[in-house]
């Protein structure tokens, strides 16, 4: 196993512009004050896990196609496919979450939110072109986010009364994530070699962080409108 701290200082830079970024999100979020306020309904987070399972349904076959497009290392292609493998079908654990809250399995999906669909678009655009490394970027996030997220999730747990098996999607992942965590900083550690890596990798890192935290800012906004009359989008939401 590599020792990441001693093989890539580059990566402790990596950490500490992520812990900034977090830091900075937290602090702005409305979603974020929303729960800390102890506001957080059913509804709204029906909402964001409705978003979660479109943008995580993704996941795997953007993965994927970063593993298509490095056949000439095959020690990161096989990383591709391997995480890739391992990513499908976790979006069924956010619907399952939504319906354990009281709705019937199989209820109706809205689409996704403007910005969960440009959270999409730019996976699938920096696992298609550029630097095949850079996806990395967005995992570096995204299987660490629970160490950023738990005392939100132990407020929404608290606020809603649920029950860890109807957090599934968050729990799970978090023993899932562990792992792919530790994977990933090994694989960033041993992979990025010039300037230029460390930053595509950084960039994608910053950039699919802020896209998420834009969704989430949007599902709040949906969620003002629904409540408030001016959508009838997700209404069904309003029984919860």
């Amino acid at each position: 196993m590599t020792d990441t701290t001693q093989a890539a200082p580059g990566l402790e830079a990596l950490k500490h512009r992520r812990s900034q970024v977090w830091d900075e999100l937290l602090a702005q979020s409305r979603f974020v004050r929303t729960v800390q306020q102890g506001e957080v309904t059913k509804a709204l987070y029906a909402l964001y896990l409705i978003e979660t399972y479109h943008y995580t349904r993704h996941n795997a076959r953007n993965q994927a196609l970063v593993g298509v497009r490095c056949e000439d290392d095959r020690h990161y292609q096989k990383f591709c496919f391997n995480h890739a493998e391992e990513e499908v079908g976790h979006e069924q654990m956010a619907l399952h979450d939504v319906a354990s809250m009281g709705l019937a399995p199989g209820f109706p999906i809205p689409r996704a939110l403007p910005a969960t669909e440009v959270l999409i678009a730019y996976l699938y655009w920096v696992s298609y072109q550029g630097n095949p490394l850079q996806r990395l970027g967005y995992s570096f996030w995204a299987e660490s986010c629970y160490d950023y997220i738990r005392p939100l999730l132990g407020k929404v747990q608290k606020t809603l009364g649920l029950t860890p098996a109807q957090m599934t999607f968050f729990v799970a992942h978090s023993d899932i994530d562990a792992e792919h965590s530790q994977a990933v900083d090994e694989m960033i550690a041993k992979k990025c070699r010039t300037p230029e890596d460390w930053e595509d990798v950084a960039q994608v890192m910053e950039t699919s962080l802020r896209l998420t935290w834009r969704m989430m800012d949007e599902v709040a906004d949906a969620y003002a409108q629904l409540v408030d009359g001016r959508s009838e989008r997700a209404a069904f939401l309003k029984a919860l």
